[in-house]
């Protein structure tokens, strides 16, 4: 009994190891677009604040879905084409908030 309790807590754990959450997919996304690390962590924690996971996911999946860009600009804009009105608007105003760091 206790092997099998072990062995499930091991399983959880490897499985909450391998799981990336959708606020640092969201960064290195908007790293390989061309933002600076310090930018991209702040618009990922921006829009934790502003999302829930739900939403935070739906940006994450749609990010990943986006072809590079050749520009943080054309990154930026093709993000804003997301079809969540909340997302878009959270996506706005963390670009801005952003912007000068």
């Amino acid at each position: 009994m206790m092997n099998k309790l072990i062995l499930l807590i091991a399983a959880f754990s490897l499985a909450a190891c391998a799981t990336v959450s959708p606020r640092k997919r969201i960064e290195n996304r908007l790293m390989e677009f061309g933002l600076s690390e310090d930018k991209a962590e702040c618009m990922g924690n921006e829009l934790d604040d502003r999302l829930d996971r739900g939403d935070m996911k739906a940006v994450a999946d749609f990010i990943g879905n986006i072809n590079a860009a050749s520009s943080p600009g054309e990154g930026l804009d093709a993000l804003l084409s997301i079809d969540n009105a909340r997302a878009a608007g959270a996506i706005a105003r963390s670009s801005v908030a952003c912007a000068f760091r």
